[in-house]
């Protein structure tokens, strides 16, 4: 009971900090929410998925070319099964204060200090969920997804099936379905290996359904996405990490130390889910260095939890460095 009532206090901690504290939200998102909140609703009322979405986003001149460009229809269906937005907004925050009473059991093993560090430092990356609209964001459903997939390494079957279950909602969620088959051929665990080899060809395959049902609603006047392949190197690389509260005010130099500080500490003293954690937060920062425009920042919702969990790790490496004091003897 004590460690709930500490979560819920670091929640409501969260929801007190001022807006002007966090990352701010860019237009093109908010815009985007829009969107897909028109969707939902659209969906909720009987239409088909893709006849809608096409149509809401020749409305407001948004690319539909190729299929990247339009979002797997797992979220709107789930959505459209709420009323209303606050009523999807107050789901996006139970499964986030579900998921934080997951992981509190998780790091039960853990000193306190440690564990109750880890809660606050993955909070920190969580503060999105608390932005108007944020309930029509995939990357937000899709990170908890994760985080409660690394909770349950040590089932790997429920591990792999709630990450492939992230991955329908935002597909750069395969970025840790990668890490769990890199960390899995380390170890020699050929089980989790497998299951994590298999949940992406399966994702694939369901990709390539919805880009066909995609592209069937598209004509050769649709206007075309102008790519992701920009080369922003670090820019983009900070601008995402700056999704997590904790990192916000730090100048970049420090903000990248920091961060690869943690993900070496994670690699270096974490269990499996750390493990995971960090390899998959690696891919997806080195692979922001090629992809992403400049309005993609959001994208670092994705990683934003997970990229401090090494820091408790670091200090806790410390303490135990330190020499112990003798008694006085007199």
């Amino acid at each position: 009971m004590r460690a709930l009532r500490l979560i819920l206090l670091a929640l409501f901690a969260a929801l007190a900090v001022p807006a002007s504290a966090a990352p701010p939200a860019t237009n093109g998102v908010l815009v985007d929410q829009e969107l897909y909140r028109a969707v939902t609703e659209r969906v909720r009322h009987g239409e088909r998925f893709y006849p809608a979405t096409i149509t809401e986003q020749r409305a407001r001149s948004y690319p539909v070319r190729p299929a990247l460009a339009v979002r797997p229809p797992t979220l709107a269906y789930a959505l459209a099964l709420l009323p209303s937005t606050p009523a999807r907004t107050g789901a996006l925050v139970l499964l986030l204060f579900a998921t934080l009473v997951v992981l509190r059991r998780t790091l039960a093993d853990r000193p306190a200090p440690d564990a109750l560090a880890t809660i606050a430092l993955t909070l920190t990356g969580l503060f999105g969920a608390f932005f108007p609209g944020a309930a029509y964001l995939h990357e937000q459903w899709s990170v908890l997804l994760l985080l409660l997939s690394l909770c349950a390494s040590r089932k790997p079957a429920l591990m792999v099936g709630l990450a492939f279950l992230a991955v329908l909602i935002r597909e750069t969620a395969l970025a840790w379905l990668a890490a769990m088959v890199l960390v899995a051929l380390w170890r020699r665990d050929w089980r989790l290996a497998g299951l994590a080899s298999g949940a992406i060809a399966a994702a694939g395959g369901l990709w390539l359904v919805h880009a066909h049902f995609a592209a069937a609603q598209v004509t050769a006047a649709d206007v075309a996405s102008p790519g992701w392949v920009r080369f922003q190197g670090l820019t983009l690389v900070i601008d995402a990490l700056r999704r997590n509260l904790a990192l916000y005010p730090l100048p970049g130099w420090l903000l990248l130390g920091v961060v690869a500080a943690s993900l070496l500490a994670m690699l270096r003293w974490g269990e499996t889910r750390e493990r995971i954690a960090a390899v998959g937060s690696a891919g997806f920062i080195a692979a922001l260095t090629v992809f992403g425009r400049e309005d993609n920042g959001y994208w670092g919702f994705m990683i934003a939890p997970f990229v401090l969990w090494g820091v408790p790790l670091m200090v806790r490496s410390a303490a135990a460095r330190l020499p112990m004091p003798t008694p006085d003897r007199a």
